[in-house]
C-alpha cells in the first residue's frame, strides 16, 4: 500500500486504536502477534503461536490469548494480553482471574502483558520493577498466578521514541496515542507504525458500511479543519512573533487537505455515495454536535514553547551583550524587546533599567 493511501486513511472514531474491536483485530494479525512473541519470549516463539478463545463460563473474558500451536510448556507458555484504559486494583484482580482460567486449561502459568492507554494508579506503579525482557517494559508482582506480569504505557516507552522505533515500542506508541490517522503522529514515517495502520485499514474495510463511511468522512473533514484553524489562531495568540508552531499546524492542515482532495477527486469519476453538506441527515447533524465534544483531531497537537517573562528575556539580552564587554545599551534592549513582543508594560528604557537593577543588584 502506498504512503499516500495510508495518509488518506482515517479510522472511524469508534474504532480508533485502543478500542476493543480495533485492538483485537490488530493483535490477531500474525505480524503483530510475532512482535509480542519475540519481545516476551524470544525469536524461537515466532510463528509458533495462534490466538485462542479467551471467554469463560463465569463471564470472564480477556482481550487476547495467544497459545502455542503445540503443547504449552514453561518455555512456550500461553500469553494473556490486556489493553486497559485505567490500571487499578480491580483490574489486577480481573487479570489474575483470567490467568487462573488459562492455567486450569493449559496447566502452565501464563505470561501476562498489560498495555495501559490512559492512567496507572500510583498504588500499582509503586510496585514496578525492571525486567530483563526489555528496558521499555516494567514488571508487576504475579506470584502464583503468572510467570510474569509485564506492563507498558506512554511513560515506559517515552525514552525509546527515536527512529527507527523498536517494533514493540511502535505498537505501544500507536495504541497509547490513539490517533485515527497517521497525520496525527510524530513518528508517522516509521515502518512498523505504517504497518499497524495498514493492518487497521485492511481489517476495517469490511467492518464499516459505505453510507456510514460517507457521513463519517464528511464529519471528519469538517471537524478536523475547524479544529486546525482554532489551533493556528491559538498558536498565533500564544506565541507572539514566534510563528513556528502556527506554520507547522498550517503545513499539517495543508497535507491533510491535499490528501483528501486527491482521494475524493479520484472517486469523483466513479459513483460516490458522499452526500452534499446541506443534505446531511438530521441524525448525522445531531451526532456531529455531540461527538465534537469528545472527538480528537487526527492532526497532531504541538506543545506551545514556554514563553519567557520580560525579565528572563532582558537577563539573556544583558548577559549576551556584556559577554562582548560592551557597555550596556538600554535603548537597544528596549527597542529589541518591544519588537519581539516583550516589555509592553514599560514606558521607556529608563523604567526598564530601574526595574532590572532592583531585581538584579549585581548587574
Amino acid at each position: 500500500m502506498s504512503d499516500e493511501n495510508l495518509l488518506q486513511f482515517i479510522m472511524p472514531y469508534k474504532h480508533q486504536p485502543g478500542t476493543d474491536l480495533m485492538t483485537k483485530l490488530m493483535l490477531q494479525d500474525p505480524r503483530v502477534m510475532n512482535i509480542v512473541l519475540k519481545t516476551l519470549i524470544g525469536p524461537n516463539a515466532e510463528d509458533e503461536y495462534t490466538s485462542a478463545s479467551c471467554e469463560w463460563i463465569d463471564g470472564c473474558h480477556a482481550d487476547i490469548l495467544f497459545v502455542p500451536k503445540a503443547v504449552a510448556t514453561e518455555a512456550l507458555p500461553p500469553i494473556v494480553v490486556e489493553i486497559q484504559h485505567t490500571v487499578d486494583k480491580p483490574f489486577i484482580r480481573r487479570i489474575m482471574k483470567y490467568c487462573n482460567h488459562v492455567f486450569e486449561k493449559y496447566h502452565v502459568e501464563p505470561l501476562a502483558l498489560t498495555i495501559c492507554i490512559n492512567e496507572v494508579r500510583k498504588c500499582i506503579s509503586d510496585s514496578f520493577t525492571d525486567t530483563k525482557k526489555a528496558p521499555y517494559l516494567k514488571k508487576l508482582p504475579s506470584d502464583c498466578w503468572a510467570q510474569e506480569h509485564l506492563f507498558m504505557d506512554k511513560n515506559t516507552i517515552s525514552a525509546f521514541l527515536s527512529t527507527p522505533l523498536k517494533e514493540m515500542v511502535a505498537l505501544g506508541y500507536v495504541l497509547t496515542e490513539r490517533q485515527v490517522s497517521l497525520l496525527g503522529l510524530e513518528y508517522r514515517d516509521d515502518a512498523t507504525v505504517q504497518m499497524l495502520y495498514e493492518i487497521s485499514k485492511q481489517v476495517l474495510d469490511h467492518e464499516v458500511k459505505d453510507e456510514e463511511k460517507s457521513i463519517e468522512v464528511l464529519l471528519n473533514v469538517c471537524t478536523v479543519n475547524r479544529d486546525q484553524y482554532k489551533r493556528i489562531l491559538e498558536a498565533i495568540d500564544d506565541d507572539g512573533n514566534n510563528y513556528k508552531r502556527a506554520r507547522t499546524y498550517a503545513s499539517d492542515g495543508l497535507l491533510y487537505n491535499e490528501s483528501c482532495i486527491r482521494k475524493y477527486s479520484s472517486q469523483a469519476a466513479s459513483t460516490s455515495s458522499m452526500p452534499e453538506p446541506l443534505e446531511l441527515p438530521t441524525t448525522a447533524q445531531a451526532s456531529s454536535s455531540n461527538s465534537s465534544k469528545t472527538r480528537t483531531s487526527p492532526l497532531r497537537m504541538i506543545e506551545a514553547p514556554k514563553k519567557k517573562t520580560d525579565m528572563e528575556w532582558v537577563k539573556e539580552f544583558v548577559d549576551s551583550y556584556k559577554a562582548d564587554k560592551k557597555k550596556m545599551n538600554w535603548q537597544m534592549c528596549y527597542d529589541q524587546g518591544r519588537s519581539e513582543g516583550f516589555l509592553a508594560t514599560y514606558a521607556n528604557p529608563q523604567s526598564l533599567k530601574n526595574t532590572f537593577n532592583k531585581l538584579n543588584p549585581k548587574n
